[in-house]
Parts: structure tokens; sequence; C-alpha cells
């Protein structure tokens, strides 16, 4: 609602003062800092208002499914919370990866230990409080839930405590162009071996699916004309097609 509302309301005051009254929640400071947080996540700002962007343009076209519009969310998401990236990258993915032979006997899921989760965290923050520890590790684990890649389930007898379990993801393979392609921009690639995008890449950690998926996915890409799929050595590589990628991209999703 509140990227819907930036294009009504493309000057930043104006949108802040009406997303405040919009907002259900509450709390003022709590309607203050989701859309700190909208604003931080999702959207561009040039001056005094809004920039248009191609995230803005998929979120907000009527035509296009919810689950890609969630997964496109989830690439931003992640890109502004690289500590949740991070937990993909060193914990859930690394114990599917891990227990794969025996995920088809456990629902196609493994239960992710809270051990494990605090670890990661021990890791990476710096002092600080035992209060703010458990709300990182539930910051992690309730968005997580809320994209898809995890799910929960209460421990019998205890009223809190949960159970946490992940699985491979499959997102929608447009929105998987999406993230690979702003990877590509930002590492200032023009082309990557597959090898290296199934089993390495920043978008692979991303949506947690597996490197058959990711490989499916460069398969749907080339098919769209989107990308090319060519040996060079003993390697295929991956190289996204046309002097401006993000039109042909942008092309495909609404189009194809």
């Amino acid at each position: 609602m509140l990227i819907r509302l930036s294009q009504q309301l493309p000057e930043v005051a104006a949108w802040q003062e009406e997303a405040l009254y919009r907002l259900p929640q509450p709390s003022r400071q709590r309607r203050q800092e989701i859309t700190r947080s909208v604003q931080r996540m999702f959207l561009h700002v040039e001056g005094p208002h809004f920039v248009q962007t191609p995230l803005v343009e998929l979120i907000t076209d009527a035509t296009l499914p919810d689950q890609l519009k969630r997964d496109l969310l989830f690439v931003h998401y992640l890109r502004a919370t690289p500590l949740v990236w991070q937990a993909l990258s060193e914990v859930i993915l690394p114990q599917l990866e891990t227990q794969a032979q025996s995920l088809a006997q456990s629902a196609g899921r493994i239960e992710v230990s809270q051990l494990a989760l605090d670890e990661f965290l021990q890791r990476h923050l710096r002092e600080t409080t035992s209060g703010a520890f458990d709300r990182t590790r539930q910051h992690i684990t309730a968005h997580l839930i809320k994209f898809g890649v995890m799910e929960s389930q209460p421990v019998l007898g205890v009223r809190i405590a949960k159970h946490f379990f992940a699985h491979f993801y499959q997102p929608d393979v447009r929105a998987f162009w999406i993230a690979l392609a702003q990877e590509f921009n930002e590492q200032g690639w023009t082309s990557r071996s597959e090898r290296f995008i199934c089993e390495r890449s920043w978008t692979r950690t991303a949506f947690c699916v597996t490197s058959a998926y990711a490989r499916f996915a460069l398969d749907e890409a080339e098919k769209h004309g989107i990308a090319a799929l060519d040996f060079f050595g003993s390697e295929k590589q991956f190289t996204l097609r046309g002097p401006d990628p993000w039109v042909r991209l942008l092309e495909a999703i609404r189009y194809a």
C-alpha cells in the first residue's frame, strides 16, 4: 500500500504525512518506523521527490501475480538487511544442503536449531544485550517465515518456545531473473559461469533454491531471449543479452 501511495503522492513529505494517517498501528512511533523502513528498503528518493523504479512499477502492476511481488520485496528486503542474507548463507542453506538426502523423508524440510542461530549471531553481533540478541533472532526468523523460506511450530508444553523448519524455496522465476540482473549490475559482470550462479551467487543464496532450480531459471531466461548460455572453454557461461538488459528483462516479465 505504501509503495503504491508513492506513485500517487510523489512528494516525500506529503507521502509521509498520508502514510502516517493510513497505517492502522495505534502507536505513532511504530507508524513512523514502518514508513522509514519502507522508504529505506523499497523506494528511491532524489531531492524532495520519489523516483519511479522498476521495482515500484512491477509491485504496482495489477496484472502480475502476488508471489512475484512478494519475491521482489524479499530481494530488496535482503539487500537492505544483509544480516538476514548472511543467516541464509551461513546457517539455513548449508543445513539444507547437508541434509538434502533426507529431505524426502522429512516432508522436504529440516529443523533449524536455535543453537545454530545463536552461534551465528554471536559471531556477528558486537556488545549486544540479551534482550537485543533475542529480538534480532526473532526478527530473522519472523521475516523468513513471512517470506516463505521457513515455518514454525509450537513446542508442546512450552508456551512461547517454537521449532523452526526451513526448506528449499521456489520463487517466481521472473523474480530470480530480476535479482540476478541486479547482482550482475552491482558486481559489474557481463557474464558468469552457470556453475557459479547455481552454487555460490548472492541470488541463489537469497532465495534458498536448489542448484537444479537455479539451472531451470537460467534455461528459462535463455528461452525468453533475456540471456545466452554458451560454452567458453570447459564451462557454460550465462550472459545477459542486449545493450540494455533491464529493458529486455522488464518486457519479458510483463509480456512473456
